[in-house]
């Protein structure tokens, strides 16, 4: 009986329990999880202060560029209360409508409006962090470790560049990583309707922040801590359970997917439009090269080179960021300054990988205590060896390359380093389980030699210290692609990266004893579970913070960012005078500035995705042409309805004329002589099917756009040159141009937008024209018979209101698997309590 108790007992130890098992602080543990979220919010409230108290935003460059490229649009709307599913204004023009903010009503929706409030980046902080926190708790982790893994989650220093730069959409994404984790856990806890329907919320949400690469990782995740309970009941023949949760996960999976329809059906209806659909054609090649997604040389430039992988342990390995203010001690002169303090093999950086040393160390310790005891560590573990190496990228092609090629969609995604976000979440759950291991041997008598493992982990860290303080001696400390500094000025740059690699490695010291003598210092019975907690804790989120305060982003009003970023100059006032429907060329380094789109239509500008076929025409073949003194390609600037040249210099050509100058700001605008109007007619065409070939006729002297138009496909009717015409723009709004068009004759109508036929419909007479032709590589053409007709092209994707209803019917579904159950348990609650009365 002795020993059957005894073996009874045991098998009670294995059990999830919290840890540590007495409550913190004499307090109830639900007191406790109260007071946790309470210091979150509290704690993050005072990090964020600029953004959720002042109400200020970040200035970084993608946020001043979104509020360029976005301007028109949204004043579009102000002013009418419709929402622009076209953005004119970028690109010649390209779509926007499958970026639109979900419209079926959700969590995501209450968040916009709240940040009215409290800024976005607040909220979504506090969102990732409770999910955490909730995870951790449902892990059976006690309310304190909880809150320390909560906080060093959203404390990563690479998510305060996120928010910095104006990545948000990555940072949403990233924030509902930890409630994936939870839902899914809990669906295969429950297995039932409630259950269900939470997971599908979660998953629906997060592909509405419309960051597909982040969704991918996630979907890798919740497959690698999957896949082994759904098998088992298969394996252990449980077949009934096995088809249940199968079918369950299904079920979720398809109102997740469908509750995201819109923006995600559109955003696949874009993606064969769209650089990340197609792989640009060079027209120098002497072959075309066929593909549907960005290059692999282009979509690995950000990997992650292996030695790259020490930034985890010392932020500053490689040098930190690109470049950083100056505040060390070696060189006084340039305290303030920026510095290039990068020497690693991306082509820069903008953000810390920096994971902290102490959780590093704790994951070390979890991974190694709970590897063959828990299958979701041991699940999260090859998860995390996964994307390490997809994050190599260029660096290990072989691998990388079979999911290129062979994964559908994967090549539509770039930055393979990326895939390093997600695993911030795996380390620190690593490192919850670690100090959970450490604090359930409060329970018993500590075995030291039981326990070697974790001095052994102690004694590593330390011992790697060592061995990168003997790097540092010898490093070059010079980008292996060559720097753009000689002599002197590199010899400085060298010392002043080899200052803070040897600051940090301190740091790295010092952080390591003494989180080290905490973990001793308990092991032998001086430090209670509690003060291990709150010290490594402390000390942990000390780290990251001192880290993160190296970013040091510019909080400003948004008024003032567009009146300091977008006052009108010379230029933009001569421009605004002119009320023709025409486009802007802003030539050589203004033409990626969406500052141009503020206030004109233009055909520069940045955007990842823009649409293929205007790269190939403008960026690839712009500079193409057949005059030395001046390489334009004029016909690229006809096609698209350019009408003036905005330059930094003075620029001498026939075509040109200089109408405007504004020398504080060095920049001249010229008009263009060769200038066509947004439609006009044209008598002949040429069918050239290849593309290459197309765009080789288009860089060519002796061909002109105003006379004839290259097409795809034969005309299934004769057209004319005519001998009068003309084309008057009646109405222009971003989904609407509206025109009256005369010809003597049957003939061909091009018009200046660019082709894009799942949103373009054109109406002549009112009667919907049945067929559109792709003109001139890039934008459109129809027939139209002799005499004067009214011609609309409006942009009314059937699929945006299509999906918006489906995403409706799949949130109701959704909604209505959550109420029904919380309403039936509380109607049973009810009944039980008369019952007992």
């Amino acid at each position: 009986m002795a020993h059957k108790k005894q073996k009874k007992t045991t098998k009670k130890s294995t059990t999830p329990k919290e840890s540590p098992r007495e409550p913190a602080f004499g307090l109830s543990t639900r007191v406790q999880d109260y007071l946790s979220v309470a210091v979150i919010f509290i704690l993050l409230l005072i990090l964020l202060k600029p953004l959720a108290i002042d109400h200020l935003s970040p200035q970084g460059v993608d946020v001043v560029g979104s509020l360029a490229k976005t301007h028109a649009i949204n004043e579009y709307h102000k002013q009418t209360g419709e929402i622009a599913l076209w953005n004119p204004n970028i690109f010649a023009g390209m779509p926007v409508y499958y970026r639109i903010s979900p419209r079926a009503y959700s969590l995501d929706n209450l968040f916009a409006e709240l940040s009215r409030f409290l800024h976005s980046v607040f909220i979504y902080y506090f969102f990732g962090a409770l999910g955490a926190f909730l995870l951790f708790r449902f892990l059976g982790m006690s309310p304190l470790l909880s809150l320390v893994g909560a906080l060093s989650f959203v404390l990563m220093p690479h998510y305060k560049s996120l928010y910095t730069q104006g990545h948000m959409a990555k940072l949403k994404a990233l924030m509902y990583v930890p409630w994936a984790v939870l839902t899914f856990q809990y669906f295969i806890k429950k297995r039932n309707v409630l259950a269900t329907a939470l997971f599908a919320l979660t998953l629906g949400l997060q592909i509405r922040t419309q960051h597909y690469q982040i969704v991918f990782y996630t979907a890798l995740l919740i497959f690698a801590i999957g896949i082994y309970p759904i098998l088992k009941d298969l394996l252990e023949k449980r077949y009934n359970q096995f088809f249940k949760t199968t079918g369950l996960l299904l079920l979720a999976l398809v109102l997740g997917v469908m509750m995201a329809a819109q923006p995600l059906f559109l955003a696949k209806e874009y993606l064969p439009y769209s650089k990340r659909g197609k792989t640009t054609i060079d027209v120098n090649a002497k072959t075309e090269t066929k593909g549907t997604g960005v290059s692999l040389d282009y979509a690995t430039q950000w990997s992650t080179a292996p030695a790259e992988l020490l930034t985890w342990f010392l932020p500053r390995f490689y040098g930190g960021m690109s470049v950083e203010h100056y505040d060390g001690s070696k060189f006084p002169t340039l305290k303030g300054q920026m510095i290039p303090t990068y020497w690693g093999q991306m082509p820069f950086t903008q953000s810390y990988e920096y994971m902290g040393v102490i959780f590093l160390m704790l994951a070390f310790i979890g991974l190694i205590a709970y590897y063959r005891r828990s299958v979701l560590i041991k699940s999260l573990f090859w998860f995390a060896v996964f994307l390490i190496l997809l994050s190599f990228g260029r660096h290990f092609k072989m691998f990388y390359s079979l999911f290129y090629y062979y994964f559908p969609y994967f090549n539509k995604f770039r930055a393979p380093m990326m895939s390093v976000t997600v695993t911030y979440f795996v380390v620190v759950t690593f490192a919850v389980y670690g100090l959970k291991y450490l604090t359930d041997l409060a329970r018993e008598k500590i075995d030291l030699k039981k326990q070697r493992f974790v001095l052994y982990t102690i004694g590593g860290f330390l011992a790697l210290g060592i061995v990168l303080w003997f790097y540092s001696m010898g490093a070059s400390f010079v980008k292996a692609s060559g720097e753009a500094y000689q002599g002197q000025t590199l010899e400085i740059v060298k010392q002043i990266r080899k200052e803070y690699f040897q600051k940090d490695l301190i740091r790295y010291f010092v952080l390591v004893v003494l989180a080290g003598a905490a973990i001793w210092a308990y092991l032998q019975k001086k430090l209670s579970a509690v003060a291990l907690i709150l010290i490594v804790g402390a000390l942990n989120i000390f780290d990251l913070l001192q880290v993160q305060s190296r970013v040091k982003p510019q909080f400003t009003d948004v008024h003032r960012i567009e009146h300091q970023y977008f006052r009108q100059t010379a230029i933009d006032q001569y421009l605004l005078k002119d009320k023709d429907l025409f486009r802007i060329f802003p030539a050589g380094k203004l033409f990626g500035d969406n500052r141009w789109a503020y206030y004109h239509q233009s055909i520069g500008g940045y955007t990842p995705i823009k649409m293929y076929a205007i790269e190939e025409l403008v960026e690839k073949n712009i500079y193409n042409g057949w005059d030395p003194s001046l390489p334009f390609n004029w016909n690229v600037l006809k096609i698209l309805n350019v009408k003036y040249v905005i330059a930094q210099q003075l620029l001498k050509h026939p075509f040109l004329k200089l109408v405007q100058q504004d020398p504080n700001n060095h920049l001249y605008a010229y008009y263009f002589t060769g200038y066509l109007p947004r439609a006009f007619f044209v008598g002949s065409y040429k069918v050239v099917k290849d593309d290459q070939q197309r765009l080789r006729i288009i860089n060519s002297k002796g061909f002109d756009p105003a006379k004839t138009a290259l097409l795809e496909e034969k005309l299934p009717a004769p057209i004319y040159q005519p001998d009068s015409s003309y084309t008057k723009v009646l109405k222009f709004t971003p989904n609407e141009l509206k025109l009256e068009v005369y010809t003597d004759k049957q003939s061909l109508l091009v018009i200046s937008q660019t082709y894009y036929p799942p949103g373009w419909k054109i109406f002549v007479d009112g009667k919907k024209v049945d067929k559109v032709f792709k003109t001139d590589h890039a934008i459109q053409s129809i027939i139209v018979p002799a005499g004067r007709h009214k011609v609309d092209m409006r942009f009314i994707p059937d699929s945006y209101y299509r999906d918006i209803r489906m995403a409706s019917v799949s949130l109701i579904i959704i909604y209505l698997m959550i109420l029904i159950p919380i309403a039936g348990y509380f109607v049973r609650k009810k009944r039980t309590v008369k019952t007992k009365a």
